[in-house]
């Protein structure tokens, strides 16, 4: 019986280390397996396959044992999963956005924004000019552009993912006790090794172009000329700086793994952590892999210093502004204000709680 696994995508990713998938589901598995996806391509039995790869490669495979453990695996299976609305966007709709052009347009962008920033140093966002408006219509615009913003982070890897021909899904998800959206890309292991990086940081390059165009606003505006270009221009560079807390799964996170080659970083990590917590050696752990364990250990740190130097000061200032209010002809503006930045902080402590009493938890914040 001749088996037919030409379903399977084959992806050469190191030296001896290649992803064989179905789309939905991936293994790496050295050189010799892929040859012997390669071999059961319709055409062969599986013995026959056993005796091509040993003349090919010089090593003797119980094929027939491999694909049952593929079959164990889930690859066997294709995938049927049901189209939903990305599936419309096809690689010719937003390939131009990756492209090189594109790509010196940004170049420009990026530095006109960095010329504007250093003749006029007023561009450059702060918590103290940030709100603009009576304190509950810049905290539900605040609110609203944060989430809005977010969508269009991830509406990036979304035609990044297409761009490649791969599927994508938007859901909700979260990393540690922050609540994120996130675009679900599993087949971008079917894609070229170099290429993922268009999928992982396409997100981070929409947010620099945006915060990029509202510094030149600024610029031809004036610091005060513009406040939802400064509201945006806020926004974005919080979540470019929010991807480099890798301590967690983000962008950054997948873009430095692709990059080391450890598809399960932080889990090996982790793994590392523990053997050293319990006196054990891992001499087998890979550099990269200890390096990333420490950055581990310092992470939350690090997610502090991101809450006390972005959350806390738009808090404050937003607090500041509803007392000012209080004191003169407010009216109920100020305090309906004060009790929206109450609940987002009573819910955000509430899942802090939950997460250290070790119950099921969602975050207060967004991102991905």
């Amino acid at each position: 019986m001749r088996t037919d696994l030409s379903f399977l995508s084959v992806v050469a990713d190191g030296p001896d280390d290649y992803v064989i998938g179905n789309g939905e589901t991936f293994v790496h598995v050295p050189g010799v397996a892929a040859a012997v996806v390669a071999a059961l391509d319709g055409t062969r039995t599986a013995a026959e396959a056993r005796a091509r790869v040993l003349a090919e490669r010089g090593v003797d495979v119980d094929v027939e044992a491999f694909v049952t453990g593929l079959d164990g695996a889930g690859l066997l299976r294709r995938p049927h999963r049901p189209p939903n609305l990305w599936d419309r966007i096809r690689p010719g709709h937003v390939a131009w956005f990756f492209s090189r052009p594109a790509d010196a347009a940004l170049l420009l962008l990026t530095g006109s924004a960095l010329a504007a920033a250093v003749a006029r140093p007023g561009v450059l966002p702060s918590p103290a000019t940030l709100v603009w408006a009576d304190s509950l219509a810049f905290t539900l615009a605040f609110a609203a552009g944060s989430w809005l913003l977010v969508l269009v982070h991830e509406l990036g890897h979304i035609a990044a993912a297409r761009s490649l021909g791969v599927r994508a899904e938007l859901s909700l998800g979260t990393r540690m006790q922050f609540l994120v959206v996130q675009t679900r890309i599993t087949g971008v292991w079917a894609v070229p090794r170099r290429a993922r990086y268009r999928a992982h940081l396409a997100g981070m390059r929409v947010d620099w172009l945006l915060a990029c165009a509202c510094a030149c606003v600024l610029y031809v505006a004036g610091p005060s000329g513009s406040p939802v270009a400064r509201l945006i221009m806020v926004i974005c560079l919080a979540q470019i700086a929010w991807q480099f807390l890798f301590f967690m799964r983000t962008d950054v996170y997948y873009a430095v793994a692709n990059a080391t080659g450890d598809k399960n970083l932080m889990a090996d990590a982790r793994a590392y952590l523990r053997g050293r917590r319990g006196g054990a050696r891992r001499a087998g752990a890979r550099r990269s892999v200890r390096v990333y364990a420490w950055f581990l250990v310092v992470g939350r740190a690090l997610g502090l210093a991101f809450f006390a130097g972005y959350t806390v000061p738009v808090t404050v200032a937003i607090c500041r502004r509803s007392l000012e209010e209080l004191a003169g002809p407010g009216g109920w503006r100020p305090v309906a204000a004060l009790a929206v930045v109450a609940a987002g902080w009573l819910l955000y402590l509430g899942i802090l709680l939950r997460r250290r009493t070790g119950t099921t938890s969602i975050g207060a914040n967004s991102g991905e």
